[in-house]
């Protein structure tokens, strides 16, 4: 069953991230589970919506919809990285094994549907797109490495690393360290604050 009357109801965010799984057809979604499709960057709760109104009235549903095929114990970051393809997943793990290096101690979820590391705060998300993968270390990690970033496009808290093109990882690990020495100076402070009454 052709998935382009299903793009044809989705909005541009949502149509963007299902383009990064390469969908031919409308049967490709059941190979996916609701939870992995919608740690997505760009499909919320409407598009979820539309997507099951569509598939079910084709007899479609999601990897888990049958209690029986739910994941369990799968760390949410996993789950999102196998929604991508490969070459998409091979960046992704990268990218993750670079910021663990640099911030060993740090939890990882997902917020605003993107991995994160967090410790004393968010210390920077990564996502995966079509064309590139986006990392995000706050305006802060942007603004201290501008000069550098000049050959990748960015904006004031994000910058996008082209797909075709190898991460560079000793940029990514000098950005995470000063976010994390950031994070760690502000917790600092904040707890010498709330000891001084101050």
């Amino acid at each position: 069953m052709d998935i382009t009357p299903l793009f044809v109801r989705l909005a541009g965010p949502a149509r963007r991230a299902l383009r990064t799984l390469d969908l031919n057809e409308l049967e490709d979604l059941a190979k996916y589970s609701r939870k992995m499709i919608s740690d997505l960057h760009g499909i919320g709760p409407a598009a979820l919506k539309v997507m099951e109104s569509e598939m079910a009235s084709h007899d479609i549903t999601f990897l888990d919809a049958d209690e029986g095929k739910k994941e369990t114990g799968i760390p949410p970051i996993d789950r999102y990285i196998q929604g991508f393809p490969r070459r998409t997943q091979a960046l992704l793990k990268e990218m993750r094994r670079i910021i663990r290096s640099v911030a060993p101690d740090a939890a990882e979820k997902i917020s605003y549907q993107m991995p994160t590391f967090h410790l004393h705060g968010n210390l920077v998300h990564f996502a995966g797109y079509e064309r590139h993968i986006g990392f995000y270390p706050t305006s802060s990690g942007i603004s201290a490495f501008e000069s550098e970033l000049g050959p990748y496009k960015h904006a004031k808290g994000s910058v996008q690393f082209p797909i075709e093109e190898p991460l560079p990882a000793d940029l990514i690990m000098r950005i995470t360290r000063f976010r994390l020495e950031e994070n760690m100076r502000n917790a600092s402070t904040a707890k010498w604050k709330k000891k001084s009454g101050t």
